[in-house]
């Protein structure tokens, strides 16, 4: 099938342009970049209409090391308007919709970036992640989506959401490429995150959601993989962190969008106008109560890896659900969506979601995350994991 015929069908991409062919060692690679990326001379829409023609004269700083390293880019890729969303339904370009089966979601907001990758359109699909926004799509499309710790990358050039949260992602299909693409695309003075642990045998604590479905197929599954396997509580972050990441998300979403929230209203999608004028009424006190009780929080969860390595947890608590569903239900899907993947946003960990089950022929992903700076054990676990799956 063509792209158009693909992008028609399942609409990965708002802009389907093509950019770079210099030789270096992304060479024979392609990329989509979600559409709150800037690129030069291509639109960059954040999938609203409010920037429906807004066309940047500078890349982002990721789109600038993507193209200088041999990369090549085919599109900008369809995004929850201002990557404000979980389901990617409220775009411009329409839903962006599951490569196994068109009627359900993606998930999101970085879900064109996803479907990309998953219809093997492209090899990475780079994306931004504020409350799982890379893993949530990666475990509802069945492909690699990794989030690295908080601030190794440069954010310049991505329109945010939440300047404390949002973070550079990528997907892939394949844990090779996405390994040749992080070590080549970070910054060298950070790239000693990447180093793992070594010979050593890893402990995994398992951070449980309650008995239902997911949650105890995702721990009889893991528990046949040869890891030294604890469980671990963190019971106030999953008590406190959801409405400490909101908080924050909102009331810093509602400090970019101010100025449009006040002309031009109309013109954003309900859901996200909903979320973002809700960070409106967020006091200072409330704000700066939130960046304390974060500090807190991250405190506990530093804790738990004086006793394991790394920390598994399911991506997300159920499959994709249908279009139909989702349409004019937006926060209430979202809300099930971040549930437990907006905890790893709040403390900054590197958090990778692989493909690990099947429900109904559907995917859902198993999350490995672990302590800020860390990322290379947290990879180390995932190839593992995904090699003996």
């Amino acid at each position: 099938m063509s792209l158009e015929k693909l992008n028609s069908r399942y609409a990965p991409f708002i802009t389907i342009q093509e950019k770079g062919n210099k030789a270096g060692p992304l060479s024979g690679l392609t990329f989509g970049i979600k559409d709150i990326i800037e690129t030069a001379g291509i639109r960059t829409t954040a999938g609203s209409r409010i920037l429906s023609n807004y066309v940047p004269k500078n890349d982002a700083w990721v789109v600038k090391r993507v193209l200088e390293l041999g990369g090549t880019i085919l599109g900008k890729t369809n995004t929850h308007e201002f990557a404000v969303g979980a389901t990617n339904t409220s775009s411009i370009a329409g839903p962006a919709r599951n490569p196994r089966d068109p009627e359900r979601i993606s998930g999101g907001s970085s879900g064109g970036s996803a479907v990309a990758v998953g219809l093997g359109i492209v090899d990475v699909g780079v994306g931004t992640d504020t409350g799982g926004s890379v893993r949530i799509p990666a475990s509802l499309c069945g492909v690699i989506g990794y989030k690295p710790t908080t601030g190794i990358l440069p954010k310049s050039g991505v329109i945010p959401f939440s300047w404390t949260l949002d973070t550079i992602g990528f997907l892939t299909r394949d844990f090779e490429v996405l390994w040749r693409v992080v070590v080549n695309v970070t910054p060298v003075e950070t790239r000693k995150v990447f180093m793992s642990k070594g010979g050593t045998k890893i402990r995994a604590g398992l951070f449980m959601f309650g008995e239902d479905e997911v949650s105890v197929k995702l721990r009889d599954r893991v528990e046949e993989f040869g890891l030294d396997i604890v469980k671990v509580s963190l019971p106030n972050l999953e008590k406190e962190g959801g409405k400490v990441r909101r908080t924050i998300a909102v009331s810093e979403g509602a400090s970019y969008h101010m100025d449009w929230l006040n002309s031009r209203a109309q013109e954003y999608f309900p859901d996200v106008r909903e979320v973002l004028s809700s960070g409106l009424s967020v006091t200072a006190v409330d704000y700066i109560n939130s960046l304390r009780k974060r500090r807190l929080l991250l405190e506990e969860y530093v804790g738990v890896f004086k006793d394991v390595d790394v920390v598994l947890s399911p991506t997300t608590k159920m499959v994709a659900p249908k279009i139909h569903d989702v349409l004019g239900k937006e926060k209430e899907f979202r809300d099930k969506l971040v549930g437990i993947t907006e905890l790893f946003n709040l403390v900054g960990a590197p958090s990778i979601s692989i493909p690990f089950l099947e429900l109904e022929g559907l995917p859902v992903g198993l999350m490995v995350s672990g302590p800020p700076y860390r990322d290379g054990t947290v990879l180390d676990v995932a190839k593992y994991l995904i090699s003996s799956n």
